[in-house]
């Protein structure tokens, strides 16, 4: 299976150790726009800011949003992007069994036009692999989910931070696949996503899909996508393994 990753390039790994002096301006991140470090701390975004070598190799999120219009429960969420994207793999394999299910706990409903859309249902993607769980052991099928190589697109997102600036600190786990109205919401704030990627080298998002972790409410075979070039959605077979179908990870910083 072909793969390509898009990371920084001056990425490095970090042990979990005390930083001396803060890579951030700010304790935490807690507004749209603001590069998170691994150290927790956080600068807000501005035309003109410049990273030092230290710094670039440190970022590992842009918050694209805060509210909650991404919450089940009406929580307040933080939610960042990771600086690392990959594509050409599935959602989920044809031998996986959630292939042919149509699981209602995380389909998110779609209403509204390209670039302006507007979500019910499972907002939330967080538990959206822990759902799928739940669902096959609820309808006496076998829990296959703990296979990496039946949910390839789950496992890159929740094996985030293996071989990237992440591993070894306190944010190693915690990442995930995002719902459709997760995605969309990285797609509002893309402009100053891309800004971030292009000051930190990282490979800025592009024009193609972006896979979601939301179930598709027509067809058992078939998830949701997100098109960046005008922030409309689709769907596309959960075996599918298109070169221009990416999958981005997200976090929460609350």
């Amino acid at each position: 299976m072909k793969k390509m990753f898009l990371i920084l390039s001056a990425a490095v790994v970090l042990s979990s150790v005390a930083w001396a002096n803060p890579y951030g301006e700010k304790n935490r991140p807690d507004s749209v726009g603001d590069i998170v470090f691994v150290d927790g701390t956080a600068t807000a975004w501005h035309d003109g800011l410049v990273f030092t070598e230290e710094q670039k190799e440190a970022v590992m999120a842009v918050i694209f949003y805060v509210g909650t219009k991404c919450s089940n429960n009406g929580e307040r969420r933080v939610l960042g992007v990771g600086v690392a994207q990959l594509h050409s793999f599935a959602w989920c394999t044809e031998s996986a069994n959630a292939y042919s299910k149509s699981i209602t706990t995380i389909q998110c409903k779609i209403g509204g036009k390209a670039g302006a859309l507007k979500f019910t249902g499972d907002l939330d993607g967080s538990d959206n692999l822990e759902q799928i769980g739940a669902y096959l052991r609820e309808n006496g099928i076998a829990d296959d989910t703990a296979d990496e190589s039946r949910y390839p697109a789950f496992y890159y997102a929740k094996n985030y931070a293996k071989g990237s600036q992440v591993s070894g600190t306190e944010f190693e786990s915690g990442w995930y696949l995002p719902s459709l109205a997760e995605l969309f919401q990285v797609w509002k704030s893309r402009k100053t996503v891309n800004d971030v990627l292009e000051e930190c080298y990282g490979a800025k998002f592009n024009f193609s899909y972006y896979w979601s972790s939301s179930q598709c409410v027509s067809d058992d075979n078939f998830v949701y996508r997100l098109t960046f070039s005008d922030g409309d959605w689709g769907f596309s077979r959960k075996s599918q393994r298109e070169q221009s179908c990416f999958a981005c990870c997200i976090r929460a910083f609350n």
